[in-house]
């Protein structure tokens, strides 16, 4: 907008009525081309050794433009040196989502990175991105320190063996509660630490009660609520993980032309998206917004019941 209009719209409020504008307002513009141009290692399809990252390939946003530029940094790096590629798995990381979504789809608006998005985001905690990535940082794209390794590698380790510990031991709700001083409602025989410590509320309750296992003694704060953290997701993680397996598994399973998707128990919305984008395999259907993976499952099962365990591409 001009600046004179900008004054006038300025002076216009209350108590500006002689203000001065010191640096006017400006807009944004930039231009993009289609990501569908690029690999998930984002480097060029016609152009090998050119890597673009950012606005270029049409997201809006900091954090956007950060991931893609870790990424592109990392698998410039590498290829200059002779070394494979580095890609992020989309149920590792909102970074592999986001490229996903941009290298397949492509967009027509300044893409941002919405939770929303990820079919895993459940797993994909601010609290466990050492464990989704900080060794594969180290092992497979080189970018993390053998000290910063070393320290995950402990920290994991130790919070690993915490949570198993916790898993193993299993006595009745009394036993627990007589613990921790609360009665939680759940099963009275046979329940597991780990399964306790989730249905406790207070921080106070999840203290004491870890502070009676040796095994915590030398936990910070930060780890104990680690743990804590891991038992309250412990049993929808479960569910999720064996989800992720099942579709890695089926990803290459082909999905006829002629399927009827308004045959499957799923919701309405999903129905309608994958019908009008009929993906030709379980690995393109996951890339669908909005479509959940207990929805894939559900595609799975019925793609195997009406047509065995590899359906033909039927022309319709």
């Amino acid at each position: 907008m001009p600046v004179e209009y900008q004054e006038q719209a300025v002076r216009l409020v209350d108590g500006l009525e002689k203000a001065e504008i010191a640096r006017p307002g400006y807009g944004v513009e930039y231009d993009y081309m289609d990501p569908r141009q690029v690999s998930q290692t984002l480097q060029t399809y016609k152009v090998l050794g050119l890597y673009f990252a950012g606005q270029i390939n049409g997201t809006t946003g900091y954090e956007e433009a950060a991931a893609q530029g870790l990424i592109a940094g990392v698998n410039a790096a590498r290829r200059a040196k002779g070394l494979t590629d580095f890609t992020v798995k989309r149920s590792e990381g909102y970074i592999g989502v986001l490229i996903d979504d941009l290298t397949t789809l492509g967009t027509n608006e300044p893409y941002r990175m919405f939770t929303s998005r990820a079919e895993f985001r459940l797993s994909m905690r601010p609290d466990n991105a050492d464990a989704r990535l900080t060794l594969r940082g180290f092992h497979d794209a080189g970018c993390v320190s053998v000290t910063r390794m070393q320290n995950a590698k402990r920290r994991l380790d130790k919070l690993n063996h915490a949570v198993q510990y916790l898993n193993d031991i299993r006595k009745s709700t009394d036993h627990w509660s007589a613990i921790s001083g609360s009665v939680p409602s759940v099963v009275s025989k046979g329940v597991s630490g780990l399964k306790f410590l989730a249905h406790l509320r207070e921080p106070e309750q999840k203290k004491k009660f870890l502070s009676h296992f040796t095994e915590f003694k030398d936990f910070d704060a930060k780890l104990q609520q680690r743990v804590c953290t891991e038992a309250l997701y412990s049993a929808l993680a479960l569910v999720q993980e064996q989800e992720i397996r099942a579709l890695r598994k089926e990803e290459n399973l082909l999905i006829p032309n002629c399927f009827d998707y308004a045959k499957l128990n799923v919701k309405l919305e999903i129905r309608e998206k994958l019908a009008k984008a009929r993906p030709q395999n379980i690995a393109a259907a996951t890339r669908i917004q909005g479509v959940t993976p207990s929805a894939l499952l559900v595609l799975i099962h019925r793609l195997k019941s009406d047509y065995g365990q590899n359906p033909v591409d039927i022309v319709s």
